[in-house]
């Protein structure tokens, strides 16, 4: 609003920011009589200090002068020799002021400046007036050092009297300092009598030293035998691992070359059953369920004897489902039948990422412990959808039974090697207890998690975590109708 009458003065207005400290203020506004005077246009000094403007006949003092009454927040005023663009000095009598915001705070600095034309008739007279000025400056130094001088010897004396204070108290601990040093020098020469009398008892701790040192020296032989005996034993101990190692590739290869016989045997069991009449189906379903029992075992330590030699590597690949569902069913469901149980498969077309051939080594050990303990009800396998502690989409394999269950401070110890948990005797048309451990071990090799619920009397459950293939939108979208309408069968049928 007063920008435009401020253009119109014929004295030059300077507007500056409240910076005081060096390198001082900055000119944030300029009006017309300041470009008339100086010669400077408004865009070459704003941002600039105000100091561009003096030369060297500038008078410092009534710099400093200015300086001094605008850090005390007062009005300045003072005349000084500037120099303008083209290079002339001019004499300057400028005013300058604070502009208080509305916090009660400096916000800003105006000065009001005009030129000053000589006279040179004046001259004296002028040269006096500044030397007046320079004077008065002085003055008003002097008086301000004065009082800073009367400060400093004041707190001086204040200093003075506290060190003499201090003093008289040192001197009185000293006095104390004394009395406690005559007290200490009576108890030095008690502590001396003590002296001659702890000497006599170090010697005596000498001798003591000495006989516990050759104690020591005939310790660290027997340690040295001990050592000798150990690395004796070492050595045996890799014998036995040598041994033990054999024992597992021959256990291995014994196994192995059971296992074609076996597969043998099923072969014409299968073929024997659908030649045998109703009276020969109990004796049929002996056989079948003796051979899944050689079978368990042999499976059972062949892997056990793969695990312990560190020669089972799994090979990760996408596994469809239906194909690993449609080759167990076609074999639990023969077991089952022929003992009078009721095996239930839920369809699942997932498809999940896992070793086809131990997850199914896995599958089948959990079915077969299934039949092993389900005297009569149902056995089913079935599948849920989940995420893992990742988030991760995964599949859980779970498989159901209606056997004796399991108490839950027993569950934990079902997957050591053999333990069978229902009687006190090994039950041996029941297996060796290997097929649970084995799961155990497959699983911590595949990375799967191995889950339990069990309620004792009614049955338990047994189930495997799988992750699943990540399959693209369009083909997630194309299944989702067919997943929506088995969604409600597989949860039914496993619950």
């Amino acid at each position: 609003m007063i920008q435009p009458i401020w253009d119109r003065l014929d004295q030059a207005v300077i507007i500056t920011d409240r910076a005081l400290a060096a390198p001082g203020p900055v000119i944030r506004y300029v009006n017309g009589a300041f470009t008339r005077i100086t010669g400077y246009r408004a865009d070459e000094v704003i941002g600039r200090s105000p100091r561009m403007l003096h030369c060297g006949r500038t008078d410092k003092p009534v710099s400093a002068a200015i300086m001094r009454d605008l850090l005390d927040g007062r009005f300045a005023r003072g005349t000084l020799v500037n120099r303008r663009k083209d290079g002339s000095e001019y004499l300057c009598s400028m005013v300058i002021a604070p502009l208080i915001g509305p916090s009660g705070e400096t916000e800003h600095f105006i000065c009001v400046a005009d030129e000053l034309k000589e006279d040179r008739s004046s001259s004296a007279f002028q040269r006096l007036y500044d030397e007046l000025e320079r004077a008065q400056t002085l003055i008003e130094d002097l008086e301000r050092r004065q009082t800073e001088t009367d400060s400093v010897i004041a707190r001086q004396r204040c200093e003075l009297n506290a060190l003499t204070v201090r003093h008289d108290a040192t001197l009185l601990q000293l006095d104390q300092v004394q009395e406690r040093l005559a007290l200490r020098e009576s108890a030095l020469d008690r502590f001396s009598k003590a002296s001659n009398e702890s000497s006599t008892e170090l010697r005596a701790s000498r001798e003591e030293l000495r006989i516990m040192g050759e104690e020591l020296r005939i310790s660290l032989k027997q340690v040295e035998e001990a050592n000798a005996h150990l690395a004796k034993s070492n050595e045996e101990l890799q014998r036995l691992r040598a041994a033990d190692a054999a024992k597992l590739r021959l256990l291995a290869s014994a196994s192995h070359d059971l296992r074609q016989p076996v597969m043998s045997m099923g072969l014409f069991l299968d073929v024997l059953r659908h030649r045998l009449g109703d009276a020969e189906r109990p004796i049929l379903g002996g056989l079948l369920a003796a051979h899944l029992s050689i079978r368990t075992l042999l499976d059972g330590m062949l892997d056990t004897a793969r695990l312990d030699a560190g020669a089972l590597e799994p090979a990760i690949e996408p596994v469809p489902m239906p194909v690993m569902f449609e080759s167990i069913a076609g074999e639990f469901a023969i077991q089952a039948e022929m003992r009078g149980i009721r095996f239930r498969v839920v369809p699942c077309h997932a498809e999940v990422l896992s070793d086809a051939q131990l997850l199914e080594r896995i599958l089948r050990n959990l079915l077969a412990n299934a039949l092993k303990y389900t005297a009569s009800g149902t056995i089913l396998l079935g599948c849920r959808r989940c995420r893992d502690a990742l988030g991760r989409r995964c599949l859980r394999i779970e498989v159901w039974d209606t056997g004796p269950g399991i108490e839950e401070a027993n569950q934990a110890a079902i997957f050591e090697e053999f333990r069978q948990l229902d009687t006190t005797s090994r039950d041996r048309r029941r297996g060796v207890g290997l097929g649970l451990a084995i799961v155990s071990r497959l699983a911590r090799q595949l990375d799967h998690r191995i889950g339990l619920r069990s309620c004792p009397g009614r049955g338990s459950v047994f189930s495997v975590t799988v992750p699943l293939v990540q399959q693209s939108g369009g083909r997630r979208s194309r299944r989702r109708g067919v997943r929506g309408r088995r969604r409600s069968t597989a949860g039914n049928g496993i619950q």
